[in-house]
């Protein structure tokens, strides 16, 4: 799978990305189902 996204073949729709000390904020956002694409915590 890593070598699709790479090549450009699949792309992974990130939604948004929030460092790991905003870990309240992205279950909050998972809550209210309104995302599209995936959610990223970044240590």
């Amino acid at each position: 799978m890593a070598a699709l996204i790479a090549d450009g073949h699949l792309e992974v729709p990130i939604a948004n990305v929030y460092p790991l000390t905003q870990v309240g904020q992205t279950y909050t956002e998972l809550e209210r189902r309104h995302t599209h694409g995936k959610i990223v915590l970044r240590p």
